[in-house]
């Protein structure tokens, strides 16, 4: 849950893509008295401008806000700017206001405004979900959002309806990490989420094959780690559920490839769903998830050799960075874990890494390939100068994706203590910081660290 949160507020900038579409083919309707609602605007505009010139500090929104509600009562499409600018005006006050009943009442009111500008602009809803994205993040921003559950879905599902493949990541996260919330809590069956966590896996996969996103795949990413992770995720949830389904579902490729990367993540391959499902959508469709579920078919059944064709014929007919890189992790841990094929494993680990930089996961298994490999050099000494690199690909781990501190820390601890010791290095001559590269099978660059 908490990865969501994170993620969520990371790329929550980017859900403000749409708040200057208001004015885009609006027309004014200066109600019952246009004159007066005329007069109105002029005198309300000229003051609008005059504060929001000042600094936030320097704002007094007193005497725009008599004329922006007579303006709001009377005639509220004079201006497509007027929610937009109720909103800040609401928000001016509330970020001041320090009797809890008073702020409280500003943030009823500031909801009230969206929630009619929502509905004032009924004729565009490019605009509408614009509003609705704005909303979102301040019932988030000033109300416990564990209070507002149901106007936050409800917001979510309408952004999500609206945007369709454009949807963003933030989005996405959001509404599944309430859900999952509501599902750890007893609120929502584990069918229920599971039909929500595969819509949400059906939207993204299209949107990631329309647009190859790096942050609709990070949504991806971390969406699958918690619903894996979660209860509902059980073997036996997975395999009744899915189960059930599999005969109405076994001529859709979206529901197999879903359903062999979820039994494959679960390492739950040596169930005859799996076989059944991956079988069935190589025959469908021989595509890159196809060729994956099918060697992961082969290596459970120990047939190592088909199973790496099948895992190169996996990364050379996937579409995207994301899945390329996806696959060539996957292939790097095996060729580590089953094989001891330290120089294969580096390969493949290398090229995910080229593929998608900012994924720490390949950081991490090259980290472990280094440390767990071959030695080089002459002597003990010069064999310790390894777990430089390994740090070195640790730190960058971190540094590119933070969320796996919790992993890499530790790991950082533990190679750390295997540094050459500074008392043998000055007898050696080496200083702390030196370039020093670490040749035969790594043939990498890297600084002098030492263990006191």
């Amino acid at each position: 849950m908490k990865k969501v949160v994170m993620f969520f507020g990371l790329a929550a900038t980017g859900l403000l893509a749409f708040v200057n579409v208001s004015a885009q083919t609006f027309t004014p309707n200066y109600g019952d008295n246009p004159a007066l609602c005329q007069r109105n605007l002029s005198i309300y505009q000229m003051d609008y401008q005059q504060q929001t010139r000042l600094s936030v500090q320097q704002r007094n929104f007193d005497e725009v806000i008599v004329f922006w509600r007579r303006l709001w009562n009377d005639c509220p499409l004079s201006s497509p700017n007027l929610t937009l600018h109720g909103a800040v005006i609401y928000k001016h006050y509330i970020d001041r206001e320090l009797n809890p009943e008073r702020r409280t009442a500003l943030i009823d009111t500031l909801m009230q405004v969206w929630e009619k500008g929502i509905s004032l602009r009924a004729d565009n809803p490019q605009t509408q979900v614009s509003y609705q994205t704005q909303m979102m993040q301040d019932l988030l921003r000033y109300t416990d959002a564990s209070e507002n559950e149901d106007r936050l879905l409800s917001l979510l599902r309408n952004i999500m309806a609206s945007q369709r493949e454009a949807t963003s990541a933030a989005t996405y996260a959001h509404y599944m990490n309430i859900r999952f919330a509501q599902n750890r809590e007893g609120r929502l069956s584990d069918e229920e989420l599971l039909d929500d966590y595969n819509t949400v896996s059906d939207a993204l996969s299209v949107a990631i094959s329309a647009a190859g996103n790096e942050e609709l795949a990070r949504a991806r990413d971390l969406i699958d780690d918690l619903f894996v992770n979660s209860a509902a995720a059980s073997r036996e949830n997975l395999l009744n559920i899915y189960g059930a389904r599999y005969e109405d579902n076994k001529d859709n490729q979206e529901f197999l490839s879903r359903l062999t990367r979820l039994l494959s993540q679960k390492e739950y391959t040596d169930t005859e769903l799996f076989e059944n499902a991956s079988e069935r959508l190589y025959e469908l469709n021989p595509s890159a998830d196809a060729a994956h579920a099918m060697a992961m078919l082969f290596f459970r059944r120990e047939n190592f050799e088909r199973a790496i064709l099948y895992f190169e014929e996996a990364i050379a007919n996937a579409t995207t960075d994301i899945d390329k890189a996806r696959f060539n992790y996957t292939l790097g841990g095996i060729m580590l874990t089953r094989f001891n094929n330290y120089r294969d494993a580096r390969r493949y680990t290398l090229e995910a890494i080229r593929l998608r930089p900012d994924w720490g996961q390949p950081l991490i298994l090259l980290a472990n390939i280094y440390a767990s490999g071959p030695r080089c050099g002459e002597d003990a000494f010069e064999q310790a100068y390894v777990f430089w690199v390994a740090v070195d690909k640790l730190q960058t781990a971190r540094r590119v994706d933070s969320d796996l501190a919790s992993t890499i820390d530790p790991l950082i601890r533990s190679y750390s203590q295997h540094f050459p010791r500074r008392e043998e290095a000055f007898f050696r001559g080496l200083s702390e910081g030196t370039t020093v590269t670490v040749g035969c099978w790594i043939n990498e660059s890297t600084r002098a660290r030492f263990n006191n």
